[in-house]
């Protein structure tokens, strides 16, 4: 598989979802005006990043004072003079200086940096090397997988978004705002039924997340969007509401999975795990009753077979409550948002917005396939 081009006419996104679907192995050099960047794919998964605009991992660890400098140089001295090239984080590891966990936590760390950076470079040119690797560097066996480091990326985007919103407020506006409070304050006296009228709005209105997502997410989906986008965007509001988060698509006589948010597992990769569930609608099941209903399911899970089937594949813990959304599109469900918050056992609150949401994704969805249909006819004619 070859793949180079410009990023104007193929965004990071849609280029992440090709090597990871086509579960291919190389490197992936992107050049931007201010810097290159470069991924190394391992089936699909990512196993190190570098960058022109961020340090390296071995100075990264030196400027956050994992290392000190001596060790770093002496680290960096054994991989260059050994005969078989080793991953610096191993060498450190074999040092004695740093533990294994430590080492790929904060490669996990470096990596995802280094994506969400990437992802906001719209213009320039890549260049995917299929099958070329750089062993040295590689320290995560099973790397991160395409579709997490895209949702996390922009996850983390749309939260320096909001922190620099918040701090380009004018302080001449909040001292003047916080003055008239003061002055009301000084001046009136509320009756208490004013004050009763106030304090449920009030209340209602804070740490709702789901609606303060819901506007920004619908005006994201408002532009052209492909089918796999959306449903991107429907794990990445998902993942604010939920520890974890999975889609399923809806098929003739069965829902399979398709991609996920959250899932941790001890061994193996969990897109892999997900991409094999198969749990059939002629039998019971939480995503049988949600598909013959086209209802949301908000609640306990039964005790039956294909839902502890589900649970165990998931990892074995039961959760106290699940969130069971489906995607409708032209009057039938066509997939479902399975969600909950195990390992940790929480309730899931305050899920109106991420239901409305998944409403406009079901119209869109069905404008993106109409699209692509009327792109196929034309490209015939």
């Amino acid at each position: 598989m070859s793949l180079e081009g410009r990023l104007e006419d193929l965004g990071l996104t849609d280029i992440f979802q090709i090597i990871g679907l086509s579960k291919r192995s190389g490197i992936l050099t992107v050049i931007y005006k201010a810097g290159t960047g470069r991924l190394v794919f391992h089936e699909g998964n990512v196993v190190y990043a570098t960058s022109d605009r961020k340090s390296r991992f071995g100075y990264s660890l030196l400027q956050r004072g994992i290392v000190t400098y001596e060790e770093l140089e002496e680290a960096l001295k054994i991989q260059k003079t050994a005969k078989t090239r080793k991953p610096l984080g191993t060498i450190l590891v074999e040092m004695g200086i740093v533990g294994q966990d430590v080492v790929e936590k904060l490669l996990r760390e470096h990596i995802l940096d280094i994506v969400k950076d990437l992802l906001t470079w719209d213009t320039g040119s890549f260049h995917f090397d299929l099958g070329a690797t750089l062993q040295e560097d590689i320290v995560l066996p099973l790397g991160l997988s395409a579709e997490y480091l895209l949702l996390e990326g922009a996850r983390l985007q749309d939260e320096e978004e909001r922190s620099k919103n918040r701090e380009q407020v004018p302080q001449t506006e909040q001292a003047r705002t916080v003055s008239q409070a003061k002055q009301v304050k000084k001046e009136t006296t509320p009756k208490p039924e004013n004050v009763m009228s106030v304090a449920p709005s009030t209340s209602n209105q804070k740490g709702r997340k789901d609606l303060t997502l819901l506007t920004a997410m619908i005006e994201e989906l408002s532009g052209p969007s492909s089918s796999s986008e959306i449903i991107l965007m429907i794990l990445r509001f998902a993942s604010e509401m939920m520890n974890r988060a999975i889609v399923f698509l809806v098929r003739e006589n069965e829902v399979a999975g398709l991609g996920q948010f959250g899932l941790i597992l001890k061994n193996g990769s969990a897109d892999q795990l997900i991409r094999n569930v198969r749990i059939p609608l002629d039998e019971p099941s939480c995503f049988k009753e949600v598909v013959t209903h086209e209802q949301t399911f908000h609640g306990t899970l039964d005790k039956n077979t294909w839902n502890e089937y589900l649970v165990q594949q998931l990892g074995g813990k039961w959760p106290v409550e699940v969130l069971i959304v489906p995607l409708i599109s032209d009057g039938k469900v066509i997939a479902i948002l399975y969600g909950d918050n195990a390992p940790h056992q929480q309730k899931i609150e305050n899920t109106e917005g991420l239901e409305a949401f998944i409403r406009v994704a079901g119209f869109a969805f069905g404008k993106a396939i109409l699209e692509r249909k009327l792109q196929a006819t034309r490209s015939k004619t």
